[in-house]
């Protein structure tokens, strides 16, 4: 049927105005397309469309057949509109749930997904109309065969002193009678770990967070979830951030008590409290020192340590215990200089490091989950910094599935709180809590047995020793026990049995208000905190060297990936250079901040680290007593920058000279009381014609390079961005010579990559 032409036909009219796409992207009020495709998205699902027809009214008659059959379309639309208004901006069931409890499987699981939103999906997999496909488990021997050589090498591994015939003959019947036999716990994912070892809670973190090959561990790097807001709020407010440090290892001294201070006075600094302190040698408090070459304070630093004495036995002459833990980064230096200085000593050293593990709590829950996992008889309310508490409990695993089936739990035995303080490092008390441990089978049949009524059988509590200590995150010299700000720098430190680890791990991963944390994580709280990580923060120790030989390759790399891409910017003027020869060794250019020509007779220089209780010895001293070595030193320092702005690693530092130190702290104090931005205190100090590119009184330069920046990012504590870098002592304590000796501190200028916008900060030695 043709439209009718003419000049007096009327145009159509619609009742409502529809909203039709506009192809230029936006529209004459100047509002985007996003905005009218939202807007008529929404008006859709209220709108029916209607057909005119008259066939079903005809001669006054009504024919129902006919009208019904003329109002299908709109039938059909009004379903179609009440359905998409229903469900227009629903969410589902998995997705009413907050980011750490969603998975990719809850989509189609209503099981995968907690109880109070398991009807709900049930109710959209019966609409979807999805049918669950439960994976069919191919039990097999076939399947899981094992060859002759693969089970020779078990058979080995397991101690198995079976003959050749043996073997052959069992290979040749079957897999199935020696599987049994060598497919223990131990050996079942021992191909995997030839060239790393799992911590105890590999195959939980493996599962949620991203895994990176580390110091010989496979270790958590970050969580899947973008967590680095909610892990401060964790560690700061209301949370608890908890991580698996059980990678730490673990060095016990064992004798008398003379040759103990004996043997640790040859790798520590003279006069150290970890063998003169009361309070160390009683057992009370645990001292966090560092560990250098033997007969090499003050220029041969290994690695920071942790030292506790275990309580004296109440057996005369009993050999007394020191426990060393050490960082994985310089596991090897460490055990070299420990069993070197026990050998000359009637003392013996014992490796624990896979006997025991550790789990690490941050935040101002930790008070109230050890309370739930460790018991209530333990006052950990009023546990001071560098304090150390010797305990055992129960298998925590028992208390979680009493609470959540709603059982009463039987009363604690007494015993358990009176166990012997050294049993943690005792052999025997150790492995019998091991061989104690209940499988998880067992514990649900028991579980299950209680819950039906039958209490014939009751569990047994399992004494498990641990030692609890409260410490810092990171690295920071000795300031007795002054609690340092912010509150997100202390942590609390479980030592456990090495199998204890996973069960303890699995229960405190189910309370409330706990986040998993990694490496990344642990790096986020020292930088927030202003304290050390080692080895980064370290780079002229031999572990910081190879970390920063380490980061500096990965950066080229991903620039070299980045220049190859088939982009039109792509150059080859955008690829990096080569590191030089000097950066090979400490990972960052020193022969341009020492000035070997005036310093150093060698071309390469050989920088040494800079402890944090050196930098508070050496500042205090006059110029006269220090070392001249100290030329060729380098100390870390945490930088505060003044207003916006990112920085990248590698930054440049420049320190001011004594003159323009002074000149700086009298503008920035007169800056600060009219209430100006400090971020503008540079364009002052231009006006007031300080050369701060030219030459200063006597033909100093104003301001010279210093040190560069080895980490950074923004600090929510300081609400500005914060770093890390290393300073050379040499630059720094010329500027600030004539200043202030107290304050370890000083102004500088950040420069990102020695090009660019150069901004006021402020740098405290750590």
């Amino acid at each position: 049927m043709e439209a009718p032409t003419g000049r007096n036909v009327p145009a159509p009219t619609r009742k409502r105005k529809f909203h039709e796409a506009n192809p230029s992207g936006s529209s004459k009020s100047g509002k985007p397309a996003k905005t009218q495709d939202k807007r008529r998205k929404r008006q859709d699902a209220r709108e029916i469309s209607v057909q005119t027809s008259e066939n079903a009214f005809w001669d006054g008659q009504f024919d129902p057949v006919s009208f019904v059959n003329a109002r299908e379309y709109e039938i059909k639309s009004l379903l179609r509109s009440m359905n998409s208004s229903k469900n227009a901006q629903r969410k589902r069931a998995f997705q009413s749930l907050p980011r750490e409890l969603r998975r990719r499987t809850a989509a189609h699981n209503p099981s995968r997904v907690p109880k109070r939103v398991r009807a709900t999906a049930q109710i959209e997999l019966a609409d979807d109309n999805t049918t669950l496909q439960k994976k069919r488990r191919d039990y097999r021997p076939n399947a899981r065969r094992l060859n002759a050589h693969q089970l020779r090498m078990l058979s080995v591994r397991t101690g198995d002193l079976s003959t050749s015939s043996d073997s052959r003959q069992a290979s040749s019947k079957g897999p199935s009678r020696i599987r049994s036999r060598l497919g223990s716990k131990s050996s079942r994912y021992r191909k995997r770990q030839k060239h790393k070892t799992w911590l105890p809670t590999h195959i939980w973190c493996a599962k949620r967070a991203r895994m990176v090959c580390k110091w010989g561990f496979s270790l958590a790097d970050t969580p899947n979830l973008k967590c680095y807001r909610p892990t401060y709020r964790a560690a700061t407010r209301d949370g608890c951030v908890a991580v698996d440090t059980s990678y730490y290892a673990t060095i016990l001294l064992e004798g008398q008590e003379k040759e103990l201070k004996r043997s640790l006075a040859k790798f520590l600094p003279p006069r150290d409290r970890a063998f003169v302190g009361k309070s160390v040698i009683s057992g009370e408090s645990v001292r966090s020192t560092w560990m250098y070459e033997e007969g090499e304070w003050p220029n041969g630093a290994l690695t920071p340590i942790q030292i506790f004495w275990c309580p004296e036995s109440v057996k005369e002459h009993e050999p007394r215990k020191v426990v060393l833990r050490v960082h994985p980064a310089s596991w090897d230096d460490a055990w070299k200089v420990a069993t070197a200085s026990t050998a000359a000593s009637k003392c013996t050293c014992k490796n624990l490091r896979f006997e025991i593990g550790s789990i690490g709590l941050t935040g101002p829950r930790t008070v109230k989950v050890l309370h739930a996992l460790l018991g209530s008889s333990f006052d950990f309310e009023n546990m001071l910094v560098d304090r150390i508490t010797y305990g055992s409990g129960k298998d925590p695993r028992l208390g979680s599935f009493y609470l959540r089936r709603q059982i009463p739990v039987p009363p604690v035995e007494e015993d358990l709180i009176t166990a012997p303080v050294e049993s943690l490092f005792n052999t025997k008390c150790r492995n019998a809590s091991v061989n104690a441990q209940v499988s998880q089978k067992t514990l649900n049949s028991h579980v299950s047995r209680l819950v039906s009524g039958d209490s014939t059988r009751s569990l047994s509590y399992t004494k498990i020793p641990f030692v609890l200590m409260r410490e810092l995150v990171g690295v920071q010299a000795d300031l007795g026990h002054s609690n340092p700000e912010p509150p997100s720098s202390h942590r609390w430190s479980i030592l456990l049995p090495w199998k204890w680890v996973r069960p303890f791990w699995l229960v405190l991963m189910r309370m409330t208000g706990v986040r998993l944390g990694g490496l990344k994580e642990l790096e986020q709280l020292t930088l927030e905190g202003g304290l050390g990580y080692f080895p980064i923060d370290f780079p002229s120790t031999k572990a910081g060297r190879a970390e920063a030989l380490e980061k500096t390759k990965e950066r080229l790399d991903r620039a070299k990936r980045r220049s190859t891409m088939k982009t039109k910017g792509a150059s080859k003027k955008s690829v990096p250079a080569a590191p030089a020869d000097s950066e090979v060794g400490t990972g960052y250019p020193w022969d341009q901040v020492l000035e070997t020509g005036n310093h150093l007779p060698c071309k390469e220089p050989k920088v040494w680290q800079l402890t944090p209780d050196l930098v508070r010895l050496f500042w205090k001293s006059s110029q006269g007593t220090l070392p001249p070595s100290l030329s060729s030193s380098v100390f870390a320092a945490r930088i505060r920058v003044f207003g916006r702005g990112n920085i990248d690693p590698n930054a440049h530092i420049y320190v001011f000279s004594g003159h323009a130190a002074r000149l700086v702290s009298q503008v920035v104090l007169q800056h600060s009381r009219d209430g100006n931005s400090m971020a503008s205190v540079l364009e002052i100090l231009d006006s007031e014609k300080i050369q701060l590119e030219g030459a200063g009184q006597a033909g100093k330069a104003t301001y010279s390079l210093a040190g560069f920046v080895v980490r950074g990012n923004f600090g929510f504590f300081e609400a500005a961005p914060v770093a890390v870098a290393a300073l050379a002592w040499a630059k720094v304590y010329e500027g600030e010579a004539s200043s202030d000796q107290g304050s370890h501190s000083g102004w500088c200028i950040l420069q990102n990559g020695g090009r660019g916008i150069k901004r006021l900060a402020q740098w405290t030695a750590i």
